[in-house]
């Protein structure tokens, strides 16, 4: 729970200042490294909290103004409505922070068990 609203709350800090994408695959990375418990606490974690971030804003966006661009990306897409682009955009994000976060804690576990001092 506190990694999720710890992503949540960086990558959209981070977001709205520098309005990178990027931000979903770097922060996970980064906290998947620093996750010491379990590797699913790093993956759910960071994933659903970059999937409620997209998902959010993607529904507020669309809310507030942003129709004219749903209707066409929905039409080029053919996924139905608003809602499921919507929908798809977070598990995107869910799954580019999911593996990052992995990654992060796998690199910490190969760098532990490297430099381990016996």
């Amino acid at each position: 729970m506190i990694s999720m609203l710890t992503t949540l709350v960086l990558v959209f800090i981070l977001q709205l200042l520098f309005y990178y994408w990027w931000w979903i695959i770097l922060i996970p990375l980064l906290l998947g490294f620093l996750e010491k418990d379990s590797v699913s606490r790093a993956v759910l974690g960071n994933g659903l909290g970059v999937f409620l971030l997209w998902f959010g804003m993607s529904l507020y966006q669309w809310n507030k103004g942003g129709e004219i661009i749903v209707t066409r990306v929905v039409e080029v897409m053919g996924v139905g409505n608003g809602f499921v682009l919507a929908l798809v955009t977070g598990i995107i994000g869910l799954l580019l922070a999911a593996v990052a976060a992995y990654a992060g804690f796998s690199l910490r576990k190969t760098l532990i068990k490297e430099y381990q001092i016996s």
